[in-house]
């Protein structure tokens, strides 16, 4: 009974030697500010009322995974990781590259780089020290990218709001920063008897067909 008991506590020694890494050294990743224009140029596409047509997004993007199968992370660290909640490369160590909870920087997902298996990880109060847990239940997830709504941020939509007659209207939003912020909006109309090719802030769209419900368009030129 004593020799068992012993073994348990050793193993439970040597668990937590495991899980705790107090001096792993850190380092940033700071992407590039990218910019992605939607949709391509001169392909026909079809889209409905209220729907985004042409967007332009300045950015800076980050790696990113997104969960894809909910999972309950246990005993160390209580946790529910749901369908869709996201986690960001922001630093990576020697040995793994870390993804950072956006919501919660002191929980992520630290994924190896000699591909073993992917742990969870926290940070003490203090934010120094590393702990790491294997999961009990495999991890599910894509690899994707995530922008950053830093004070970078810039994003143009232009929207379809429908036809009355020859006249097409649009809206124009744009974000700035803060994608949290109020957006600034603008209302366009065209007349489509004078010219099927619509144009604003350098952006050029041909309207193929249109009713109140949906349009038919190519884009020429993007913002």
């Amino acid at each position: 009974i004593k020799k068992k008991h012993m073994k348990r506590i050793y193993a439970i020694v040597l668990l937590s030697i495991i899980l705790t890494s107090c001096g792993v050294k850190k380092y940033s990743i700071n992407p590039n500010s990218e910019t992605t224009y939607s949709p391509e140029i001169n392909q026909s596409k079809t889209s409905e009322i209220g729907i985004t047509l042409v967007s332009k997004e300045t950015a800076k993007k980050y790696d990113a995974i997104e969960i894809t199968k909910e999972v309950k992370i246990k005993p160390n660290v209580v946790k529910t990781l749901k369908v869709g909640e996201t986690f960001i490369k922001t630093f990576e160590t020697e040995q793994f590259d870390l993804y950072e909870n956006i919501n919660n920087p002191n929980f992520g997902i630290a994924l190896s780089k000699n591909n073993e298996s992917p742990k969870t990880y926290s940070t003490g109060l203090t934010g120094t020290g590393l702990q790491f847990q294997i999961p009990k239940y495999t991890l599910e997830y894509k690899l994707t990218e995530r922008p950053i709504k830093d004070d970078e941020y810039y994003k143009q939509e232009f929207i379809y709001n429908g036809r009355v007659g020859n006249g097409i209207k649009f809206i124009y939003r744009e974000f700035i920063n803060d994608y949290a912020r109020p957006a600034f909006t603008q209302d366009l109309q065209y007349d489509l008897s004078e010219d099927r090719i619509i144009g604003f802030k350098g952006l050029r769209l041909e309207v193929i067909n249109a009713t109140n419900t949906k349009i038919e368009y190519k884009i020429l030129k993007h913002f």
